[in-house]
């Protein structure tokens, strides 16, 4: 146990002159009885009391004003949400009525979610966060005032949002042993994950740390350049975080052939349930604001858990103390001393 402010303590002097050390007829005390005449008897010891009582208790109300606190130790809070991972698409089919719609959309789900920590990352050609998981409401709606098409590319990989939002959740757990650019290539392989990023989804297992994630990827277009989303899926359904897709019609050309189309989106659809998500289509965009209620009831009342190291503050302890002290000097000079 350590003081945070021990210089309470010096106030003791004063009170130890002036109860023990004082002479009758002199100096400031207190109401007591102890100087009246008595058989040497029990009673008489207890008349003694107060005095040693009332050092007592102003010495523990002194230690409670000192601010006693535990060493610094590891304390696991819980709370009730979801780690959410919002993707929105950029690509050039997103120009226009297309991604004003897909923000308010996005707008309004982050306003209903205020216990849940939302991220945004947002994939074109490439991809790139936007913001990190955060409770901040505000900071959330104007990242995606921010947004625009052709930020990040015309062109839309799929495969790199998803990455890109895997990155901005795990982004706690990467530490110094694990690097960016290797648990891509481990991942982006045609056969299975590669040893590295293996060895990385079994660390998180272990740690428990992946609870309570989702990632919700809007597009209105197939994939048309970069991974291929099956891989970085593998790799998420590995981490045990669910993915859900919501695909709204395109405005534009996607660049890809029907029936090419329709096989890249069967594909997507069966890697998204692998993760134990859903592949949402809509026909309009108010269709989409329904899925909201069933990605809601899909993943809900969950836990996350977290660890924050940090002191306890012990004052309550001495504080109590003290005022038993006082409990007792109060029934010695007003109860047992004027018992016959």
């Amino acid at each position: 146990m350590k003081l945070d402010d021990p210089i309470f303590l010096l106030a003791l002097i004063p009170f130890v002159f002036l109860i023990f050390f004082r002479r009758e007829g002199k100096y400031l005390g207190y109401s007591s009885t102890s100087h009246l005449e008595g058989t040497k008897n029990v009673k008489t010891f207890i008349r003694r009391l107060p005095k040693i009582l009332c050092f007592l208790m102003v010495l523990f109300a002194i230690l409670a004003f000192s601010r006693p606190q535990s060493d610094y130790h590891e304390t696991e809070v819980s709370y009730q949400g979801r780690e959410i991972i919002l993707s929105i698409d950029t690509s050039f089919s997103m120009t226009g009525e297309a991604m004003e719609k897909i923000r308010d959309i996005a707008k309004d789900f982050i306003r209903k979610r205020s216990h849940d920590m939302i991220g945004i990352t947002m994939y074109g050609t490439d991809a790139v966060v936007v913001v990190l998981p955060t409770w901040e409401t505000e900071l959330l709606e104007k990242s995606l005032d921010r947004i625009k098409p052709h930020h990040v590319g015309v062109r839309t990989a799929i495969g790199e949002g998803l990455f890109t939002s895997i990155l901005a959740l795990i982004e706690k757990d990467m530490g110094q042993v694990f690097e960016i650019n290797k648990l891509r290539k481990s991942m982006n392989r045609e056969k299975g994950l590669g040893k590295y990023a293996l060895d990385f989804a079994k660390m998180v297992q272990n740690r428990g740390t992946m609870k309570n994630k989702v990632i919700i990827l809007f597009t209105d277009g197939i994939y048309n350049v970069g991974i291929n989303p099956t891989r970085p899926l593998r790799f998420i359904k590995r981490l045990g975080v669910k993915v859900h897709v919501v695909s709204v019609p395109a405005s534009a050309e996607t660049g890809v052939e029907h029936e090419q189309a329709a096989e890249r989106t069967a594909s997507l659809r069966k890697g998204v349930e692998s993760t134990g998500g859903r592949l949402f289509e809509a026909e309009n965009y108010e269709e989409v604001e329904q899925f909201y209620s069933e990605i809601d009831r899909i993943e809900k009342e969950k836990i996350i858990m977290e660890t924050v190291v940090k002191k306890k503050d012990l004052f309550f302890i001495p504080t109590a103390i003290s005022i038993c002290f006082l409990l007792g000097m109060v029934v010695i000079e007003n109860i047992w001393l004027k018992l016959p």
